[in-house]
């Protein structure tokens, strides 16, 4: 066979393996579109919580819940992110930790920027999450000194009465990520001079067996990162800190086994170690409180 009639076989080849790479490319540019959108395309989700415990004074107070922000930083210095915050018109924000992240890519300034500008738009409460209390506290200290100057209050295993426009209270707990298994929050707890009683902690798995056990009613929670890979339209994220492999508690609205807590579970603003996000945008929550049961 000559030489000639080998070039339609050689240039059928080339054109194969152009074809493939250019459907690799394709797909790899979808899933980088993808990834983005999923670490970046931000979710505000809306909760109601209604109780009889909840003054008349309370009714339409709204609290915006921020989790997980492991020193992110969106667009524009966090513009449109701080737009939807404002949006929301929130009464109070409340941080449950994590703020910062101690991995690979650590950078105090992004959370102290982001800490800065949520001061400025409510009264702002944060705990400490896990990796708050994994920095060193050469480094921690001058943040948290940086953060008070912004009028932001750290509850660390402490309590706080939180008043309305016209005088009434409930009571607001918040427990350091590292005394969430001590007894300390049922002492808090019962001596809370208020009827409704708040919690802020780092990490969701503890409901039953120390939220609800203390007699709080509403708790607000991250750390699991809404499983991080979530299977589509089946609300059920694959893996989460301290939860495994598909962890019942990773977002939205839980309610403890003996129906006298709620819970809700932010998926968070950021990420860890792991970068990427699959189906599992990151999300500020926003609950209204209202009068009822």
């Amino acid at each position: 066979m000559s030489k000639a009639s080998k070039h339609p076989e050689s240039a059928g080849r080339i054109q194969f393996v152009i074809r493939r790479i250019g459907i690799w490319c394709f797909v790899l540019l979808l899933f980088a579109a993808a990834a983005y959108g999923a670490n970046n395309k931000l979710d505000i989700s809306e909760h109601t919580y209604a109780s009889e415990k909840i003054s008349y004074s309370f009714d339409g107070f709204r609290i915006v819940h921020i989790s997980d922000l492991h020193n992110k930083t969106f667009a524009q210095d966090n513009a449109a992110v701080m737009q939807e915050i404002r949006g929301m018109q929130p009464d109070i924000i409340v941080l449950t930790g994590d703020m910062i992240d101690v991995s690979n890519h650590t950078d105090i300034p992004a959370a102290e920027l982001f800490m800065h500008q949520i001061s400025e738009i409510a009264p702002v409460y944060y705990v400490l999450g896990n990796h708050e209390n994994m920095l060193d506290k050469s480094d921690l200290n001058p943040f948290l000194d940086k953060i008070k100057e912004d009028g932001i209050v750290l509850l660390n295993n402490e309590r706080v009465q939180v008043s309305s426009k016209t005088g009434q209270t409930f009571s607001l707990i918040g427990m350091d990520d590292n005394s969430l298994q001590a007894n300390l929050l049922g002492t808090l707890a019962a001596e809370a001079p208020d009827d409704l009683k708040i919690l802020l902690a780092h990490e969701p798995q503890y409901l039953d067996e120390y939220y609800a056990e203390a007699g709080i009613d509403l708790v607000f929670s991250g750390h699991a990162h809404g499983g991080q890979f979530r299977i589509p339209f089946a609300h059920q994220g694959i893996w989460a800190p301290d939860q495994g492999f598909f962890p019942d508690m990773t977002e939205g609205c839980v309610t403890s086994k003996n129906g006298g807590t709620t819970m809700y579970i932010s998926r968070g603003l950021g990420n860890s170690s792991f970068p990427l996000r699959a189906f599992n945008h990151p999300e500020i929550t926003c609950v209204t409180l209202r009068v009822g049961g």
